[in-house]
């Protein structure tokens, strides 16, 4: 048997196996518990989940709950826990408001299933839910136990595949496990014991109440009753129960046993009466519930022999006096999937005297096909038989009333109720006998339809019957299913000739003895004493011999009684004699399956070596110094072992190894395998680390604003260097300018314009990159002027710039874009041209236009032109 084990969130975490599995019990409930008792080796942890398959194929799911620690009895470190079907996780699925009325049951499910990871299964239930019906702030689970209260039996279904579980299925099914009964469980073949528990007495007769009669004060009085439609009797009674339940009167009859039927709600006393009889006939029986122990023989590759909950099933005890023979559904099964047994639970039981007869039995002309089952008692003491007539008589004289019915068809018909005109019965539980040319039936009761059932049978060809009571059988041949003698309550003699077990009592005579007496078991028992003339204390069936010991040997015998006894003692050697001495397993790493090749033997196991194979053999020392030696043979179980481990390792990369090592991640520590060093922690801190492969999610400093997203490819480099001032060309801009200044005042003024705008600011000369950033969306730099942001992005549409100054700067040249304009400049400055708004201040508020060529400039503003310095317009 084998577990999987899943984490909370679906993850494979470990297989538990079968010698990792100290017990493992499955309990199943129809509408009720479902849960595993499980005790292993493996560590495990609350919200596991247990994933494992049944001896029929069908796959389950458990959660875990809170898993208990322990020891064995040798100290090894244990775990305990009950786990309960994964269907309880839908109680933390959470339903607002939601009124299926009067939905069908498939319909109610999918509602109820709506917030789950829950798929509808099978719903074969008819019908509809209440009309009331509602999910009002509750929970998946609630709601499906809400519909369960309208009908239905609750199945749950998981399908297991490759990668894990790959549904989970709920189904509504108006019958779960088999019906028909065609699963038998016999005393002798797989039935253990019965424990048969009774819930309620029987009531032989019944008094009904409904509702409280109001009076002409308002209030109300007595309660309603049925005398006025029953004919004055304000009760209903049986009296086929009364005969077999009631107790005497002290009188010579029998007295009732009384029982009470109420309906506050029952206003109509016709209701009331048919009710109280419903009441009567459902509790004219004892309650009873059967509880068996039972063998699963699909554990032993019968599979047609399986049962699970909800099958209707049959029990047949012969250990009860009489037999008991009863038919039930399973209620409860509880299954030991380690030791093959089950203990189920029948409810609905009824006890019959039938031992799963077919249909067709009923027909006489195919009765002497069929191999009755007989319940013989040989010998009958003529007393009992005496009694058991006189029983018979006074039953036939209580309840002979006789109904006749009389046709062509069907012969005559006696009947203790009325018939109607084709001879069928009017009321339930009736008895009837019918004779016609074929021959005459018995019927004990009516079956589920009304009809008889008729279970004796006579004909010319034989008498068929569930019992037949006789002093003294006479035949030549008696076919019987089980053949029991017994005496005083006590099986004599038993043979099951379906089994083909026999049992025979140890009173059972056999010549002057009994069977009791005959000898089943020998074993040869030795000891040693400190003299040829006293016997050992102690004996045992091996005994290591010792120098100076005189070694005795004796027989013991066990006979079918159970009693034990000892043939006589005799010395098998002196204190003179040889003895073992020690005796020691050797080992041999052969090169060859076949024989020991290559190696040497030894007392301790040698290290494995792959691709060999261990031999061993065992190595005995004699007290006279000689040493022999057993026959060596292949240590098969050692060899696979280690050689199974080996391959497994040659399989794993280093990430298998550390997945063993650290159970998928989940441990933490160091770990050397192989020579190689694993470590596994939450936190990890180094100096240098030189790798030639590093694995990660994110590459990221100290600080955390650079990073490496390996996952999305993400790059992002955060700094901020050292700005580059370039105010020198401003100066040399100035004094150029400067320079150039004629001695017309209104040129002086338009140049010192011209010269404070091509200075432009200097804080631009200050360029300051803060953070670059390369992901899906393209390469973004982010930098300030100061302490206002820029962002320029390069991406497949183009090159975008968001600040206040955007700089591209070759070896000779360099253009700006700012706010206010544009300008380009040469480092020689022999070429000049800017275009400003006049915001910036520089040209005292005004527009300006500046061109400037080797010997030649050209300005444009809002006072003119100027070409060379020459206002020209």
């Amino acid at each position: 048997m084998r577990v999987d084990v899943y984490d909370r969130q679906g993850g494979f975490v470990y297989t538990i196996g079968s010698s990792a599995l100290l017990s493992f019990v499955h309990s199943d409930e129809l509408n009720g518990d479902d849960h595993v008792d499980i005790t292993t080796t493996y560590q495990l942890s609350s919200g596991y989940r247990l994933v494992w398959k049944d001896l029929t194929g069908r796959y389950h799911e458990h959660i875990c709950q809170d898993p208990v620690a322990g020891r064995t009895s040798v100290g090894s470190p244990t775990w305990t826990d009950t786990a309960i079907n994964s269907i309880a996780e839908t109680s933390g699925d959470r339903i607002d408001d939601k009124r299926p009325y009067g939905y069908s049951f498939l319909a109610a499910l999918q509602v109820a299933l709506e917030p789950t990871r829950w798929q509808v299964g099978t719903v074969d239930q008819p019908g509809t839910v209440s009309d009331s019906l509602t999910f009002y702030h509750t929970t998946a689970r609630a709601a499906i136990n809400a519909i369960l209260e309208c009908g239905g039996e609750l199945e749950t279904e998981i399908e297991v595949g490759p990668a894990g579980i790959e549904s989970r299925k709920v189904s509504i099914r108006a019958h779960v496990g088999e019906q028909g009964g065609r699963r038998r469980f016999t005393y002798g073949k797989d039935l253990v014991g019965v424990e048969r528990t009774e819930h309620w007495t029987p009531i032989t007769a019944c008094v009904g109440y409904g509702k409280g009669l109001e009076t002409d004060a308002g209030g109300y009085g007595r309660k309603l009753t049925f005398e006025d439609v029953n004919g004055g009797r304000d009760y209903v009674e049986d009296l086929d129960a009364l005969e077999l339940y009631g107790r005497p009167d002290g009188k010579g009859g029998l007295a009732h046993i009384w029982g009470t039927y109420e309906n506050q709600d029952c206003e109509d006393a016709s209701q009331l009466l048919e009710e109280t009889r419903a009441y009567l006939e459902a509790h004219k029986d004892p309650g009873v519930t059967y509880e068996a122990s039972v063998i699963d023989l699909v554990a032993m590759g019968r599979t047609w022999e399986g049962v699970a909950k909800g099958d209707d099933v049959q029990l047949v005890d012969t250990c009860f006096t009489p037999t008991l023979r009863c038919q039930g559904r399973v209620s409860k099964i509880s299954t030991d999937l380690l030791q093959g047994t089950s203990e189920i639970t029948l409810g609905n039981v009824t006890e019959t005297l039938t031992d799963a007869w077919q249909q067709q039995q009923q027909q006489i002309s195919n009765i002497n096909k069929h191999s009755p089952s007989w319940d013989i008692a040989a010998n009958t003491p003529y007393v009992y038989l005496e009694q058991l007539v006189a029983k018979l008589n006074e039953r036939f004289n209580v309840a002979g009333m006789s109904y006749t019915h009389t046709s062509f068809e069907h012969g005559t018909i006696w009947s203790s109720v009325p018939l109607d005109e084709d001879g069928r019965p009017t009321k339930a539980g009736a008895q009837g006998i019918q004779l016609c040319s074929q021959g005459f039936r018995i019927a004990g009761g009516t079956k589920a339809d009304g009809s008889f059932d008729w279970r004796t049978f006579g004909t010319g060809s034989g008498f068929t019957a569930d019992l037949i009571t006789s002093g003294t059988i006479n035949a030549n041949l008696i076919k019987a299913g089980v053949l029991q003698v017994d005496r005083d309550g006590q099986i004599v003699f038993r043979a099951d000739f379906a089994s083909g077990d026999v049992i025979i009592s140890s009173t059972a005579a056999v010549g002057d003895s009994t069977i009791g007496d005959s000898v089943v078991s020998s074993a040869v028992e030795f000891g040693l004493s400190d003299s040829a003339d006293v016997q050992p204390a102690e004996w045992g069936e091996s005994v290591t011999w010792q120098l100076g010991k005189v070694l005795w040997q004796r027989t013991r015998y066990t006979t079918m009684g159970g009693e034990t006894t000892y043939g006589d003692p005799f010395v098998v050697d002196t204190e003179e004699g040889t003895g073992v001495v020690s005796q020691t397993d050797q080992y041999y790493l052969s090169i060859s399956p076949d024989s020991p090749q290559g190696g040497s033997w030894s007392d301790a196991q040698p290290e494995w070596v792959t691709g060999r194979h261990y031999w061993m053999r065992r190595k005995v020392e004699w007290s006279d110094g000689s040493v022999t030696y057993g026959d060596a043979y292949p240590a098969t179980a050692l060899t696979s072992a280690n050689q199974s481990t080996d391959d497994l390792d040659a399989e794993l990369d280093v990430e298998g190894v550390f997945n063993r090592l650290t159970d998928n991640g989940r441990l933490k520590g160091v770990y050397l395998s192989g020579g190689e060093l694993y470590i596994n922690g939450t936190y990890i801190r180094s100096g240098t680390i030189d790798a030639n492969l590093i694995k990660a999610g994110i590459l990221q400093d100290a600080s955390g604003r650079n990073y490496w997203n390996l996952i999305t490819g993400e790059i992002n480099l955060d700094f901020t260097p050292d700005g580059m001032a370039t105010t020198s060309y401003v100066n040399s801009q100035i004094s150029s300018v400067n320079s150039r200044i004629n001695t017309t005042n209104s040129n002086l003024s338009r140049v010192e314009q011209t010269a404070d705008d091509a200075a432009y600011d200097s804080s631009i000369a200050r360029n300051v990159t803060d953070r670059i950033s390369i992901g899906r969306s393209g390469i973004t730099i982010t930098g300030t002027s100061g302490t206002k942001m820029s962002v320029a992005t390069y991406t497949s549409q183009g090159f975008v710039v968001n600040a206040s100054m955007a700089e591209i700067n070759s070896r000779n040249a360099g253009l700006g874009v700012k706010d206010w304009g544009i300008a380009y400049q040469t480092t020689d400055e022999s070429v000049r041209f800017w275009v400003t708004d006049g915001s910036s201040g520089a040209t005292g508020g005004k527009a300006n236009l500046y061109a400037e060529a080797g010997s030649w400039r050209f300005e444009v503003n809002a006072d003119g032109v100027w070409y060379n310095g020459t206002k020209i317009n």
